[in-house]
């Protein structure tokens, strides 16, 4: 398989998705370790979780997040220094790379392995498109299973500067056989900005 692109995700920052084992203290562990400073966090008994940490140079911010929707925890880095702090993170804590998360989905067969497989790629796919993710979407856009598609549309939203997105989300509310589908296109669709097709 060709490397998948990673274009785009060093210059203005990066996502990193953490593997299910991964908590918040891990992290906090790491950032304590390289001396940076806790700006924010939410309590423990609150949900989702967030925890911001900013470098001692006060110039990169990494943020932790909790998305209990799609069921996954990611990292976020901003910042002058992005590219090294998302390595640091990276070689410190078990992360899902891109290619990990692509060959999940290319070798997915049932529905709940689409669907989680499908917001994996889609956290830990670069800004810029990469063609086997797009070839993967269009695929998907046209899955058997209604519940797949409509995991695409919620999928998509970390994809928003895509181009794919708009034209999927084009497709699914003008051609899908599911109301909950249309309807999440359509809305998909508000999100970005677009108007109601008349």
């Amino acid at each position: 398989m060709a490397e998948l692109s990673r274009k785009g995700t060093r210059m203005s920052g990066a996502r990193i998705v953490l593997k299910r084992d991964v908590s918040r203290d891990q992290v906090g562990y790491v950032a304590y370790d390289k001396k940076w400073h806790i700006h924010s966090a939410t309590r423990e008994s609150e949900s989702p979780q967030r925890q911001v940490w900013v470098t001692k140079d006060g110039g990169t911010v990494i943020t932790f997040l909790e998305d209990p929707y799609l069921e996954l925890r990611y990292l976020v880095v901003q910042g002058a220094q992005a590219a090294e702090a998302a390595q640091i993170l990276r070689s410190a804590l078990p992360c899902w790379t891109i290619e990990e998360s692509f060959e999940f989905l290319r070798t997915a067969r049932t529905s709940d392995e689409k669907i989680h497989a499908v917001y994996l790629t889609a956290a830990s796919a670069p800004s810029n498109e990469d063609p086997q993710i797009v070839t993967a979407i269009q695929e998907l856009a046209r899955d058997r299973h209604a519940d797949v598609r409509q995991a695409l549309l919620v999928a998509m939203g970390y994809l928003a500067s895509w181009s794919i997105v708009r034209s999927v989300a084009r497709f699914l509310k003008e051609n899908d056989p599911d109301h909950d589908v249309r309807r999440s296109a359509e809305h998909l669709l508000e999100g970005l900005g677009l108007p109601k097709a008349t």
